[in-house]
């Protein structure tokens, strides 16, 4: 018998009227904290991702085991990934719009649906680990930030990511199209790059009210290594900064996904105030 049942539900975000496409992960038994408050954590996917990608399932069944506190989670899909709308909105140097619209749109949605919930934690893998952090630098409204594997320097990991043929389009024509194999097409243009480029990191210093966990692993070829001491550094003034570097474990955590899991759930439980 499982302890806790999955029931999908959708979000209207308000500025571009994005149908974003949610899955609450409800626990049987919650923990009810002393102001009768049940608390949720917010999943966030990668770069062409969605809310069943990688450990998001996992990470919601496991990221309270039976013998500790039992949280509620959400995971979602972002405008123009998996089963939300918004593809032709979709952008590539989107973080901003992800963060204050889709994200917030969650975060608002939930706190007035039912006053009884509580955001305890955003947990952002890749992509998402920069825009939770992001997110937090905006509203600093969740007491719990953990990036799991995000960039600090947008500029990089640019042209690595598409091929010479892509990026002869992109410089002749101004964009050229990703085509996926399961979720279809996606467009690059020379101005998301741009915006991509553009986004100052640096503002996450202004955080001041969360905990803030950076989690990296030591074999990923994605994200560079000094990033993570980079998120770490920008944070230092924040309410408590923590880095954790996972050995043998790659951007995605593959293999190594219960160590990942074990990690955050340790730090969730160990912050409640």
């Amino acid at each position: 018998m499982t302890d806790f049942v999955e029931e999908p539900f959708i979000v209207i975000s308000p500025r571009r009227q994005h149908k974003l496409s949610c899955i609450f992960h409800r626990k049987k038994s919650p923990y009810i904290d002393e102001e009768n408050r049940e608390h949720i954590i917010i999943l966030c996917h990668g770069y062409m991702s969605n809310k069943n990608g990688v450990f998001l399932p996992q990470l919601s069944r496991e990221i309270s085991a039976s013998s500790t506190k039992q949280f509620h989670s959400v995971r979602f899909d972002f405008h123009g990934y998996g089963e939300s709308t918004g593809r032709d909105d979709w952008d590539y140097g989107g973080y901003e719009d992800e963060a204050k619209d889709d994200l917030r749109s969650i975060v608002e949605y939930l706190r007035n649906e039912n006053k009884k919930y509580f955001i305890r934690a955003l947990i952002g893998h890749s992509r998402s680990g920069t825009t939770v952090l992001l997110y937090a630098s905006y509203y600093d409204d969740i007491p719990l930030i953990v990036n799991v594997a995000g960039r600090y320097r947008l500029e990089r990991g640019i042209t690595e990511r598409f091929s010479k043929a892509q990026l002869d389009e992109l410089e002749k024509n101004g964009s050229f199209v990703l085509h996926t194999i399961k979720d279809g097409k996606f467009c690059i243009t020379k101005q998301a790059i741009e915006r991509r480029k553009n986004v100052d990191l640096d503002q996450i210093k202004k955080i001041r009210n969360a905990k803030i966990l950076n989690i990296w692993g030591d074999k990923d070829d994605v994200i560079p290594g000094d990033d993570i001491y980079s998120f770490d550094d920008q944070l230092k003034n924040t309410k408590k900064t923590e880095m954790i570097i996972v050995p043998d474990a790659d951007h995605c955590f593959k293999g190594k996904e219960k160590e990942l899991i074990n990690i955050i759930q340790l730090w969730i439980q160990q912050s409640i105030d």
